[in-house]
């Protein structure tokens, strides 16, 4: 199951939990540990976004330069 799949499982459970019947009690620690996993998924998102850019700008390695007019020094 991939990242996405598991954010949007995750969301899906918060939105039907109050429908489902639990006791109040239930309810409070449930959204507290799918609070928790949601918030370690986006941890992870956010890693792997990180390799992935950090990644892709060590490989771009050209540089531009504008050409200098008059070697640096302005004429009069």
């Amino acid at each position: 199951m991939t990242l996405d799949a598991l954010i949007m499982l995750a969301g899906a459970l918060v939105a039907a939990l109050p429908f489902l019947g639990f006791p109040n009690s239930w309810d409070s620690v449930l959204l507290f540990l799918i609070g928790v996993f949601i918030v370690a998924l986006g941890i992870i998102v956010r890693r792997r976004m990180g390799h992935q850019s950090s990644s892709s700008e060590s490989r771009d390695t050209s540089v531009e330069s504008s050409p200098r007019f008059g070697g640096g020094h302005e004429e009069v």
